[in-house]
C-alpha cells in the first residue's frame, strides 16, 4: 500500500515504513496509487490532495495524534 505523507511529518513517515508501507512524498499531481495521505490540518485545505484523477482516498489530519494513533487510522482507513 502506498501512503502519502506531508514533509515535516518524518517521525510518521519512519514508523509507516517500519509497519512495510511503501511511503511517498505528499505531491499534489503525484497522488495516482496512493491509499491514504498524512497531513498536518492546514496542508488538506490548500492542497487540494482529496480529489486526484477522480480517486478518492482518505486524508488523515495527524494534527494531535500520536504516531500509533496515526498508524491505527491508516490501517483503519487506507483504500485496500
Amino acid at each position: 500500500m502506498r501512503i502519502a505523507v506531508e514533509d515535516g511529518l518524518s517521525h510518521i513517515r519512519e514508523a509507516l515504513q517500519a509497519e512495510v508501507y511503501v511511503v511517498t512524498k505528499l505531491s499534489p499531481g503525484r497522488m495516482e496509487g496512493v491509499s491514504a495521505a498524512v497531513v498536518t490540518g492546514l496542508s488538506n485545505n490548500f492542497m487540494g490532495i482529496h480529489d486526484t484523477n477522480g480517486n478518492r482516498f482518505p486524508v488523515i489530519d495527524a494534527t494531535g495524534m500520536t504516531v500509533d494513533e496515526v498508524i491505527r487510522q491508516v490501517k483503519e482507513r487506507a483504500l485496500h
